[in-house]
């Protein structure tokens, strides 16, 4: 009886500790990231995030981030598109994922030295943006993401061509969003 009931202990609790780690395929997640902005020569912090919608191993998703560099508040918002790259075919649920994400939106970079009367009276401009992010999900709905990004700035009127950052964040599961 006692080997019996070790048996089913060990079964369930082995049960119980590979479900946490399998990432939900079909859920919609948000992100917050804080990390550090290199651009213009100097660097400042960067504050970041987002919500992304996951189905199997691809996603998409929207970021918004704010950071400051020599004096300038920067302020963008993008669509991303997401691909997991340790599973590029096949669905398999480990709590490790690596996920590259390209992204294009609109930047605004606001400073005393740029007046301009064009839409928000500061630098708009066109970015598209790579990342690469390991993340490690401590449950279904829980991850510390790592996050290394390269974004490169188009119209530009200022000295802002491109920045690069690495920012450290939390991703987590939004059970009850549906938008659609």
């Amino acid at each position: 009886m006692k080997k019996l009931l070790l048996v089913l202990c060990v079964f369930f609790l082995t049960k119980g500790l590979a479900q946490p780690f399998a990432r939900s395929w079909d859920a919609w997640f948000g992100q917050l990231q804080g990390g550090v902005n290199y651009g213009m020569q100097d660097y400042g912090p960067i504050y970041g995030m987002g919500i992304y919608k996951s189905a199997g191993n691809h996603g998409f998703g929207v970021e918004l981030s704010k950071s400051n560099l020599a004096k300038s508040n920067i302020l963008s918002a993008s669509a991303t598109l997401t691909q997991d790259l340790c599973r590029i075919r096949r669905n398999r649920r480990t709590p490790f994922y690596c996920y590259a994400t390209l992204g294009l939106g609109l930047a605004h970079l606001r400073n005393l030295n740029v007046q301009d009367n064009f839409l928000l009276k500061g630098d708009d401009m066109l970015q598209a943006s790579v990342s690469i992010s390991p993340t490690y999900f401590f449950s279904r709905d829980f991850a510390l993401q790592w996050k290394t990004q390269y974004t490169r700035y188009g119209l530009v009127d200022y000295q802002l061509n491109a920045s690069y950052c690495t920012s450290l964040g939390i991703l987590f599961l939004i059970p009850a969003f549906k938008p659609f």
